[in-house]
C-alpha cells in the first residue's frame, strides 16, 4: 500500500499540477478570481435549491418593481408581500370548533399518513329526518350564518406589519361528497342547504365572511377556489391591526382564519317536502389547503422585475445560462480553431492562404449583426446561440494556434517524428499541439467573457429564449419597463454585477494562466 502511495506521489501529471498551483497562489488576482467564479459555479449547480420561487421571467408572483425586503426597514409602515398562510400550516391538526347542540355537525383531521392526498380536514353535516337546526335570524353584520348549528377549524397566522397590504389573495382548496337525499340529482335545490365559509378573524375577535358557497356547483375532486378580497375586506380585516396615532393596535397580530359549513333547511316547503322532516343524508366537505398572500411594496430577497417576476431567482438561474453558454460556445470555438489554426500553420502555402482569407472575412464582418441575423433566421433556443457564437468566434483562436504551429513545425522534434514515418495528423495532434497548449489556456478563459458578453448582448435585444431567465434578458425588462424612472434600481445593477463579476473572474483566472503557463512571462 505505501509502495503504490509513493509512486502516486511521483507520478509526473501530479508533480505537474503540484508546481503548477504552487506557481498559481502566488498571484492573488488569480485566486480572486478563481474564488468568484467558484462561487457562480455554486449558484449555477444548486440554484434549484437557492432560488425561492419560478425563475421563468414572464410569471409573475407579485406586482411589477416590488422592492427588495430588506428595504422594508427603512419603512415603519412597509409591508413585504409574502404568502402568510399556506397548506404547509395543515401539517397539524387544527383545532376544531362545533357550535349549537343538535349533534348532526362533526369535523376530523386526516393526517397525510392515513391518506393519499395529504393533511386534509372533513367538515359532516349528518342530517336525520325530522332534527331541526336553531334558527336565530339574519345576522345584521352578514357575517355570521343564520343557523347557530355549525362545525369550523381554525389556522392562525401572525401579521407582523404595522401597515394595510395593498391586495390580498386566498384560496381554498376542497371537495364535497353528498349522500341520501342530499346526493347530486337526489331533489331539487337540495345544494342550497348547504354552504361552506371562510371567515377571517382579527385579535379583537371580529369576524368577517370573505366567501360563502351560496348556490355554487359541489364537486368531489378537490378543486381550488379563489377568493380576492375586495378592498373593504382588506380595510375590515387588517385596518385594526395598523399603527394608529403613531402607535400600533396590535404587534405581530395572530390573525385567524375559519373554515366551517352550515345548514340551510328550515325554508317553506316545495312540493309538498319539508327538507328537515324528510331529508336524510350527509355532506362532507374535505379541506385540504388554504393560502392567503398579502401583497406589499416589498417582496423577496431581490424585489420583482417589470413583469412581476421573482428577481432573485432570476439572478441565480442567470447564472447557469451564462456558464452553460459561455463555457460550451468557447469549447465549440475553440475546437474549430484549434483544427483551422493547426492545418493552416502545418501545410502552409495554398491551404494557409485559403483558411487565413476566409478568417480575414470573418473578422472584417461586425460579430453582433451577424449574430442578430443568424439568431433570428435560426431560432432562439440555447443549442442555437451557443452555435451562432461559436461559428463567430474562432477565427481569434485560429490565428493564434496558427502562428505558434508555424514557430513549431520546423524544430528538431517536428523533423526527427517525419524521418521515423508519423503522419502528418500525428505530429500535428501528438507532437505540435502539446506545445502549443499552455497559450491556448489562457485565451480559452478570455473567450468565455467573450461569449458571456454576447449572450447577454442577444438577450438584451430580444434575441433569445423570452422564458430562459438571462442577466441580459433582466437588463432588456428593465429597459422596457423604464426602471430607473420608476425607482427600480434593483433590476438594472445586480443583473449588470453579475455579468461584470463572472466576466472579471476569467479574466483574472486567464491573466493568472497566461502568467504561470507563459515559459517568457514567467521569465521576466
Amino acid at each position: 500500500m505505501s509502495k503504490t502511495h509513493k509512486g502516486w506521489r511521483d507520478s509526473n501529471w501530479y508533480h505537474g499540477l503540484s508546481n503548477f498551483f504552487r506557481e498559481y497562489r502566488k498571484h492573488k488576482i488569480g485566486v480572486i478570481g478563481l474564488g468568484i467564479l467558484l462561487i457562480f459555479i455554486g449558484m449555477a449547480v444548486f440554484a434549484p435549491y437557492l432560488g425561492t420561487g419560478s425563475p421563468n421571467p414572464l410569471k409573475a408572483v407579485a406586482p411589477s418593481y416590488l422592492a427588495p425586503s430588506w428595504m422594508s426597514v427603512f419603512d415603519p409602515e412597509g409591508v413585504v408581500t409574502n404568502n402568510y398562510l399556506t397548506k404547509a400550516d395543515l401539517n397539524t391538526a387544527p383545532p376544531i370548533h362545533i357550535n349549537g347542540t343538535s349533534g348532526e355537525f362533526n369535523a376530523t383531521y386526516v393526517p397525510e399518513s392515513e391518506s393519499s392526498i395529504g393533511n386534509y380536514v372533513n367538515l359532516t353535516w349528518q342530517h336525520t329526518a325530522g332534527t331541526k337546526l336553531n334558527y336565530t335570524g339574519i345576522d345584521p353584520s352578514g357575517n355570521l350564518p343564520d343557523y347557530s348549528d355549525f362545525v369550523y377549524f381554525e389556522q392562525a397566522f401572525n401579521w407582523p406589519w404595522n401597515g394595510l397590504p395593498n391586495a390580498v389573495n386566498m384560496s381554498i382548496s376542497f371537495g364535497t361528497t353528498r349522500t341520501g337525499d342530499f346526493a347530486e340529482g337526489a331533489h331539487l335545490y337540495n345544494n342550497l342547504m348547504f354552504r361552506l365559509y371562510v371567515w377571517v378573524v382579527t385579535p379583537a375577535n371580529e369576524w368577517f365572511k370573505v366567501y360563502e358557497t351560496l348556490d355554487a356547483t359541489y364537486s368531489t375532486p378537490i378543486r381550488e377556489r379563489r377568493i380576492p378580497f375586495s378592498y373593504l375586506d382588506v380595510l375590515d380585516v387588517f385596518q385594526g391591526m395598523v399603527a394608529e396615532n403613531g402607535t400600533p393596535t396590535y404587534t405581530n397580530s395572530t390573525v385567524k382564519v375559519y373554515v366551517g359549513m352550515a345548514a340551510y333547511h328550515n325554508f317553506e316547503s316545495y312540493g309538498g317536502i319539508h327538507p328537515w322532516e324528510n331529508y336524510t343524508g350527509s355532506v362532507t366537505f374535505t379541506v385540504t389547503g388554504i393560502k392567503l398572500t398579502a401583497y406589499g411594496n416589498y417582496y423577496g430577497r431581490l424585489g420583482t422585475t417589470f413583469w412581476g417576476s421573482d428577481a432573485y431567482s432570476q439572478l441565480i438561474y442567470g447564472s447557469r445560462v451564462s456558464l452553460t453558454i459561455g463555457i460550451l460556445a468557447t469549447a465549440l470555438s475553440t475546437i474549430l480553431g484549434v483544427i483551422v489554426g493547426l492545418v493552416a500553420g502545418y501545410y502552409g502555402g495554398k491551404v494557409d492562404e485559403v483558411l487565413m482569407r476566409f478568417v480575414d472575412f470573418l473578422l472584417v464582418i461586425p460579430g453582433l449583426p451577424l449574430m442578430m441575423v443568424l439568431a433570428i433566421f435560426l431560432g432562439k433556443s440555447e443549442t442555437v446561440i451557443i452555435v451562432v457564437i461559436a461559428v463567430l468566434g474562432w477565427t481569434g483562436t485560429a490565428r493564434l494556434i496558427r502562428s505558434q504551429v508555424l514557430a513549431e513545425k520546423n524544430k528538431a522534434y517536428v523533423e526527427s517524428a517525419r524521418a521515423i514515418g508519423a503522419t502528418d495528423t500525428y505530429i500535428m495532434f501528438r507532437h505540435v499541439l502539446p506545445n502549443v497548449t499552455p497559450i491556448l489556456f489562457a485565451n480559452i478563459t478570455l473567450g468565455v467573457v467573450g461569449a458571456i458578453l454576447s449572450e447577454a448582448g442577444l438577450s438584451f435585444l430580444g434575441l433569445t429564449d423570452v422564458e430562459v431567465p438571462s442577466w441580459g434578458r433582466m437588463l432588456a425588462d428593465a429597459q422596457n419597463g423604464a426602471a430607473f424612472i420608476r425607482g427600480a434600481w434593483w433590476v438594472v445593477v445586480f443583473p449588470g454585477l453579475m455579468i461584470t463579476l463572472l466576466s472579471l473572474s476569467f479574466t483574472f483566472v486567464g491573466h493568472t494562466l497566461d502568467q504561470v503557463l507563459n515559459p517568457r512571462l514567467r521569465e521576466r
